[in-house]
């Protein structure tokens, strides 16, 4: 059974928060987060990250940590909306299986990951780098190859009002 927990963003969000940790305290943290970093006047939140748990993740690796920095209506696209993310990866950082509810484009920021999608072969991406991941994709995983440098992804989705930012599938 899928647990849909909602957190809702302000505009801009800074706070860290565990991709790995329990459902139910990301979407608390994010919920948190949310409503320290609002500004005291601001226009309505942009109501709409969602993040879908069906499983514990890996707890012997560690975990990445998803940033939200953004979330938007898109311009002439009405019941879209996109969001920017930061996922940073400590040494040896993992991701589990996933999809995501939109199309999703990420760069590489720093270092080095390693990552599978369905149907492909594993590959690494360095730095400068940029690999999208189409809308219901299964993303076997993502890591940091390295044992002793962080990794650091930004992406870029495009999704519809209220789908899921991320399913975890594990």
């Amino acid at each position: 059974m899928r647990t849909r927990i909602s957190a809702t963003h302000a505009p801009r969000v800074g706070a860290s928060l565990p991709a790995a940790a329990l459902c139910t305290g990301l979407a608390a943290a994010a919920m948190l987060a949310s409503l320290a970093a609002q500004p005291a006047k601001r226009a309505a939140p942009d109501l709409g990250s969602f993040i879908v748990c069906t499983g514990a993740p890996d707890p012997s690796r560690p975990a990445s940590q998803v940033t939200v920095l953004q979330t938007r209506p898109l311009t002439g696209q009405p019941g879209k909306r996109m969001v920017t993310i930061r996922v940073r990866y400590p040494p040896g950082g993992y991701t589990p299986r996933h999809v995501h509810g939109g199309d999703l484009t990420v760069i590489v920021a720093k270092g080095t990951v390693r990552s599978q999608h369905a149907g492909l072969l594993p590959a690494e991406y360095h730095a400068g780098d940029a690999f999208h991941e189409p809308r219901g994709t299964t993303h076997v995983f993502i890591e940091n190859p390295s044992a002793t440098d962080w990794a650091e992804i930004v992406g870029v989705m495009v999704l519809d009002d209220g789908a899921a930012l991320t399913t975890f599938l594990d």
